[in-house]
């Protein structure tokens, strides 16, 4: 089966699954256009140590300041008549058009983003490169503008893009030594322990919320960027993150009064052949065009967060 897919659309490249653009806290100074870049690592050796999200061609429009990002994918993960296949012949791009612009040393990109509610200009930005030309390594600001206000997200990535002539590379790595205990997902098990919300381990690559643990009710004893021992109706909780990889790996361990909750997850969203199997079909998520296509699987997502959660609620006694 030979299969070609475009999707066209506005939404950022660098801005995967548009974890970006939910939930942010903003200001309207806009004094530091080119955002808040970590200066403990040079943009190269970031980029070095920064992993390959995707690969893709890259289609220029100078006259009209406007360039495409075209991101490739060969070969998919497909179910029919129940059963799931891999097919290397499957070929997947997806079309991404921006405006771009050069403002000091920042290169932004901007899109229209629509929905049935919303529309939107969004402007995001990079720097790293040489001012006036795409060619180069560019590293993209937590700072960024919607319909012309300022915004800036606290996140625990850093993405880059590296455009050479046709061919573009897009990049992820962690910041170092960012702060998981501030994280929103830190804020999902305080407010789970007041009875409230459910927790999401993605969440702890975000602090876009306001987590005061006085907020909830929580007194502080020990603090790490990974790791916080802390009180609540007293009761003694450690929280410990044993291991995290932006976008596709957490685990973590909570324990009180003798007993420990282990949390895991982990997502992928370009299904391998190797988890292209019949026992991973429930970690799966399945897009059907019309009755007559096979079933393609996008990505891969496992996590035990239910039994997480029962367990915390036999810690606390809760029904």
């Amino acid at each position: 089966m030979k299969t070609v897919d475009f999707i066209r659309n506005f939404f950022a490249v660098g801005c995967t699954c548009m974890a970006f653009i939910a939930g942010c806290a903003g200001f309207t100074d806009d004094s530091n256009t080119t955002g808040m870049v970590d200066e403990d690592n040079s943009l190269e050796d970031a980029f070095a140590m920064s992993r390959v999200v995707e690969k893709g061609k890259v289609l220029v429009n100078a006259s009209q300041d406007s360039i495409t990002f075209v991101s490739e994918i060969f070969g998919g993960c497909f179910k029919r008549d129940g059963s799931l296949f891999y097919d290397p012949d499957y070929y997947f791009a997806d079309t991404n058009h921006y405006a771009y612009n050069f403002r000091n040393d920042t290169l932004q990109l901007s899109f229209i983003y629509e929905d049935q509610t919303t529309k939107e200009l969004e402007t995001v930005q990079y720097v790293g490169g040489t001012s006036g030309e795409l060619d180069g390594t560019w590293r993209l600001t937590p700072c960024f503008y919607i319909d012309g206000v300022y915004y800036c997200n606290n996140d625990a990535y850093d993405k880059f893009i590296k455009l050479d002539g046709n061919d573009v590379e897009f990049r992820a790595g962690d910041m170092a030594n960012y702060d998981y205990m501030n994280s929103d997902f830190v804020g999902d098990v305080f407010r789970f322990l007041n009875g409230n919300n459910t927790i999401m381990f993605e969440d702890v690559f975000y602090s876009r919320t306001n987590n005061s643990p006085e907020k909830y009710g929580i007194t502080v004893q020990e603090k790490t960027n990974k790791s916080i021992k802390f009180t609540h109706e007293g009761r003694t909780f450690d929280l410990k993150l044993d291991y995290v990889r932006y976008s596709d790996s957490v685990a973590v361990r909570l324990t009180s009064n003798g007993t420990t909750c282990v949390g895991h997850y982990s997502k992928m969203n370009h299904v391998t052949p190797e988890l292209c199997r019949e026992e991973n079909a429930p970690y799966l998520d399945f897009l059907t065009k019309d009755s007559d296509s096979d079933a393609h699987a996008l990505r891969y997502k496992k996590d035990n967060i239910s039994e997480f959660e029962k367990c915390i609620e036999s810690i606390i006694g809760r029904e």
